[in-house]
């Protein structure tokens, strides 16, 4: 963050913990359970919500290079996101336009990252039968040339999808149609204190859970379940002082860290950029970026095959060099993060979903839970505004 929205907000934040508060809805929010289970409403939120809405993917660092390229499963669509030796952009459907493999398949990630996808190539080999593809999309290479009469290597280079940057990450659209270029506008000033345009993925996991793609969302935007689910790890640790702030759609979630409070004895002009807190920002429609003072991890997070499946891509970045040390921290802070999630969040969340499978019409957001009210608004009214 800008110096001057630090100090922003370590001020809101030290005034809520000397008087016990934080920020608070206007009043609760009573949801209908149905959008946990509703198969109808699931095919249309992955219609309206995925296919026609940018998707944020990846940090800008990930391809700042001639050569860098990163290849992601975005909702079961695998998507190539590359820079070519004159320094443009560009997003591919990853599937060979002769049989369909993934081309990216077999190009070996950069060493020392791990699931990330990540990595540095000219052009990209299928695996199946050897076409070959450059990082500008062409066609470059069809084995048994003579075997293809008619074929017009110019048109079966890989198929365009829209990318861009936008206040510093990477964004793509899964249909030719989707506007993407300016998609994050309203973040630009919110964001531009983070190093993203210099971040990089270390190591990235996949997670399927047993629950709807909206409560794998919501156990990040509230911290009033902290003292309750988390009794084993940050319990006394993370305190439910929080903030939320929205721009559009887009919401900031922070909560301190114990001893934040502390700064209230330190000139202003010496806080860390990376205040004691932890920084949730959750981006249209399920983009979360997680900000510590040592970790920074993105949750893309999708829906399953049916209503009470989801997806969660779990990736912990560095906005340092990758080098041995850098990469060695966000491994450890990876498996960190990682522990609280796996043993404590997904399984509240999946949990959660059992109750709504068997019959639970309604959730309640309370006045302190008024991220997770605004996302569900946010998510309703997208498909009520959309033709289908």
């Amino acid at each position: 963050m800008k110096h001057q929205d630090v100090v922003a907000t370590g001020r809101r934040i030290i005034e809520h913990i000397n008087n016990r508060t934080l920020d608070l809805g206007a009043a609760p929010a009573v949801l209908d359970g149905s959008c946990f289970t509703d198969p109808s409403r699931h095919a249309r939120e992955r219609e309206v919500l995925f296919r026609r809405t940018p998707q944020v993917i990846g940090w800008a660092g990930e391809v700042a290079e001639p050569g860098d390229f990163i290849a992601r499963d975005v909702d079961g669509v695998p998507v190539l996101v590359t820079r070519d030796r004159d320094g443009e952009l560009h997003a591919f459907l990853d599937a060979c336009t002769h049989r369909g493999m993934r081309v990216s398949r077999d190009v070996p990630e950069t060493e020392g990252l791990t699931g990330t996808g990540c990595g540095s190539a000219q052009r990209f080999r299928c695996g199946y039968h050897g076409w070959t593809f450059g990082n500008d999309g062409e066609l470059t290479g069809l084995p048994s040339r003579p075997q293809f009469p008619g074929i017009d290597p110019a048109k079966f280079g890989l198929r365009p999808l829209p990318v861009a940057l936008s206040a510093g990450l990477v964004v793509v659209g899964l249909r030719p149609d989707v506007e993407v270029a300016g998609a994050l506008d309203e973040l630009e000033d919110a964001y531009a204190g983070f190093p993203y345009q210099r971040t990089r993925a270390v190591v990235s996991e996949r997670f399927d859970l047993d629950c709807n793609w909206k409560l794998s969302v919501d156990i990040n935007v509230e911290a009033y379940h902290v003292p309750f689910l988390h009794t084993a790890t940050i319990n006394g640790i993370v305190l439910n002082h929080g903030i939320v702030d929205t721009w559009g759609p887009h919401t900031r979630f922070a909560v301190p860290i114990v001893g934040f409070e502390q700064l209230a004895d330190v000139p202003e002009e010496s806080w860390p950029a990376r205040l004691p807190m932890v920084n949730v920002q959750t981006v249209l429609p399920s983009t979360v970026l997680i900000e510590s003072p040592l970790s920074t991890t993105m949750l893309r997070i999708y829906p399953g095959d049916r209503p009470n499946r989801s997806v969660v891509h779990m990736t912990e970045g560095t906005w340092e060099p990758l080098e041995e040390s850098s990469i060695a921290t966000a491994r450890a802070n990876h498996e960190t993060n990682k522990r609280v999630l796996v043993t404590e969040d997904f399984p509240g969340a999946e949990s959660c979903q059992r109750g709504f499978d068997a019959g639970l019409p309604s959730m309640v957001a309370g006045m302190g839970e008024s991220a997770v009210a605004h996302w569900h608004r946010v998510w309703e009214d997208a498909l009520a505004s959309a033709r289908y």
